[in-house]
């Protein structure tokens, strides 16, 4: 990324600043010998400066709590975009959330991918496809998607298309044999505004966790 140290730790902090966390944990029945209690995990990401990607991890500790980490600016992985009208020059936002477990393994992740053209101040057209990963094991075992919708846009031109999207996951496989223990949700919001910039929102509520799963989310 362009710019001087100064700028670039300015930036930061002003990330920092913007980012906002809530931790919502639930006192409840889980196993002390085998898991920690369900959480909710909420966050909202400023939208990433050209050519880079915001993101954030959370751990779960020893103490069975949820544990912020930084917000980062990186530079973001090139995609190509989707032209929505002839002569345009569309823009491109990805957002992502990602759930691993202590071994960084990716369980669970929803994503969504959006292509918007501007003009006037005024999102002109916009597009938003949803997707998933789930990890799968052996005997046709391990994570899946029970459920998976997006929704969203502006019927005609409007200043901001907000898009959401949602998954539900459910586990049964070598840690849990019944299919009632672990259980996944991860929901998106982002919003796609007409002078080009974007905004995301993730949640995801965990049925149980563990020590050392990881939630990495963001955009770009």
């Amino acid at each position: 990324m362009r710019g001087s140290v100064r700028t670039r730790g300015a930036l930061l902090a002003a990330l920092a600043t913007v980012a906002a966390l809530t931790l919502t944990g639930a006192p409840a029945h889980a196993d002390p010998g085998s898991a920690c209690p369900e959480v909710r995990l909420t966050a909202d990401l400023p939208a990433p400066p050209p050519g880079g990607a915001v993101r954030q991890s959370v751990t779960i500790g020893d103490d069975c709590a949820a544990h912020l980490g930084p917000v980062e600016v990186v530079p973001a992985a090139r995609t190509a975009a989707r032209s929505l009208a002839a002569g345009a020059a569309p823009r491109t936002f990805h957002s992502f959330s990602q759930m691993y477990d202590c071994c960084n393994i990716l369980m669970t992740a929803l994503y969504s991918d959006h292509t918007w053209n501007t003009g006037d101040g005024l999102v002109q057209a916009a597009d938003s496809r949803v997707s998933t990963h789930v990890n799968r094991e052996p005997w046709d075992a391990g994570w899946t998607v029970r459920d998976s919708t997006g929704s969203g846009g502006c019927s005609a031109a409007c200043p901001a298309a907000t898009y959401t999207a949602h998954a539900d996951f459910t586990y049964r496989g070598i840690f849990d044999v019944t299919g009632t223990w672990y259980a996944n949700t991860h929901d998106s919001s982002v919003v796609l505004a007409g002078d080009g910039t974007a905004t995301c929102r993730h949640t995801v509520d965990l049925r149980h966790t563990f020590i050392g799963w990881h939630w990495e989310h963001g955009c770009s």
